[in-house]
């Protein structure tokens, strides 16, 4: 080989490998929502993640793990978009991971641990995943949530989401839309849910209306299904709102 040849072959192998740390810490942007079976919602909100380094630092009884040293997970993934996102927000905290043979397994978040036959589930646009957390492949923009499940021996309720505008006049009556997705990820409209703020239960097709006064935060709840998504609605000064 020529040094000219040896020289570019050189200068591709060292810009290769310098972009490598560069394609591994760019971040994107996630919806990450923590939710209870009782119904409480820890945590819904968009945060940033790619590449992380967690240490495991329980043992995790339930899933049979053990605490070791940092493994990094390489890309956007579940278990990094909850990893990171602890370390900036403290309802998130104590964050409990275990390790194993099988990869990370999460044990407790913000407290609420896994006991007995409880399990934390994960799912990926609004479908339940066929992996643990540490195995779902995220893209910019997606919604994950992590549902503490009351027991493995029963199927976990389905998903509401809520349909809302986010910017309104003051004093303006809205339309939202509550669905419900099951485990697969199909979505059908939801009759009976309740709104927080709307005077009436969503009707056939899952319709319901309410006035906005000021910002407001909206929620979907219905006995028996995981809530849903929480829906900022912002006030503006003038125009019409968006549907």
């Amino acid at each position: 080989t020529s040094p000219a040849v040896g020289l570019l072959l050189g200068l591709a192998l060292l810009l290769g490998f310098a972009a490598q740390p560069a394609a591994a810490a760019k971040k994107i942007p996630v919806n990450l929502r923590v939710v209870t079976y009782s119904g409480k919602i820890m945590f819904d909100r968009t945060v940033n993640t790619g590449t992380a380094t967690i240490k495991p630092t329980s043992a995790c009884p339930t899933l049979g793990g053990r605490t070791g040293p940092p493994r990094t997970v390489t890309g956007a993934t579940g278990l990094g978009l909850l990893y990171q996102a602890s370390l900036k927000y403290k309802a998130l905290r104590p964050l409990k991971i275990s390790d194993s043979d099988f990869g990370f397994g999460v044990c407790g978040i913000g407290g609420s641990m896994a006991k007995g036959e409880q399990w934390w589930s994960v799912y990926q646009n609004y479908k339940s995943t066929s992996t643990g957390a540490e195995g779902v492949k995220l893209k910019r923009r997606d919604s994950i949530l992590f549902f503490l499940s009351k027991t493995w021996a029963e199927p976990n309720p389905n998903l509401l989401f809520l349909k809302a505008p986010t910017k309104v006049r003051k004093g303006a009556t809205v339309k939202v839309r509550v669905f419900e997705y099951d485990t697969a990820g199909k979505r059908s409209p939801v009759e009976g849910a309740k709104v927080k703020g709307a005077g009436a239960l969503t009707d056939a097709r899952g319709y319901t209306t309410l006035k906005i006064k000021g910002k407001t935060k909206l929620v979907a709840r219905q006995a028996g299904l995981v809530p849903s998504n929480r829906v900022y609605v912002q006030v503006k000064k003038n125009g019409k709102h968006r549907k």
